[in-house]
C-alpha cells in the first residue's frame, strides 16, 4: 500500500471513528431525555394521589391542596417537554430549566416529608421520591456529557 493510500485510509478510519462517538453521544442524549421525560411526569403521580382524594374545595385546605396538585402536574408536563424537546436537541440552557425545579421544589420538599411524615408511612412516601430522584441522576450522568460546549448552542449534527 502506498503512503498516500495508507493516510487516507487512517484519515478514514477516523472519520468513522468520530462518526461513531457522535452517534454514540446522540443515542445516550435520546436514552437520557426519555428517562427525564418519564421521571418527570412520574411526579404528576403526586397530584394525581391528591386530586383523587376529592379535596373539599369549600375549605381553605381543599383548594389549597388542590392548587398544589395543579401546579405540581404543570410543573412535571414543563419538566418532560424541556427533556423531550430542547435538552433532546442539546440545547445546554434547557439543563438549567430541568435542574431548577429539582433543586427548588424536589429536593426540599424531600426533606420535609422526610423530617415530618409519620414513621409507618415513611418509607411509602419516600420511595417514589428517592427512585425519581435516582432516575434523573442517571438520566443526567448520560445527558450532561453530550451537551455542545458552546454558549447555548446545540451539539452539532454528525456529518455523514
Amino acid at each position: 500500500m502506498s503512503a498516500g493510500a495508507s493516510s487516507r485510509a487512517r484519515a478514514m478510519s477516523a472519520g468513522a471513528s468520530s462518526r461513531a462517538r457522535a452517534m454514540s453521544a446522540i443515542v445516550r442524549r435520546q436514552v437520557g431525555c426519555a428517562i427525564l421525560a418519564i421521571g418527570a411526569l412520574g411526579l404528576s403521580g403526586a397530584s394525581a394521589a391528591i386530586l383523587a382524594r376529592g379535596p373539599d374545595l369549600t375549605t381553605a385546605t381543599g383548594r389549597h391542596l388542590t392548587a398544589g396538585a395543579l401546579a405540581n402536574l404543570a410543573l412535571a408536563l414543563v419538566m418532560a417537554l424541556l427533556a423531550a424537546i430542547p435538552l433532546r436537541r442539546g440545547e445546554r440552557w434547557a439543563l438549567w430549566g430541568y435542574v431548577a425545579p429539582l433543586l427548588v421544589y424536589g429536593v426540599p420538599m424531600l426533606i420535609i416529608d422526610a423530617t415530618h411524615v409519620a414513621p409507618a408511612r415513611l418509607a411509602r412516601t419516600l420511595a417514589p421520591q428517592v427512585l425519581g430522584l435516582a432516575s434523573v441522576v442517571i438520566g443526567l450522568a448520560l445527558v450532561v456529557p453530550t451537551l455542545g460546549r458552546g454558549a447555548g448552542r446545540p451539539m452539532p449534527p454528525p456529518s455523514r
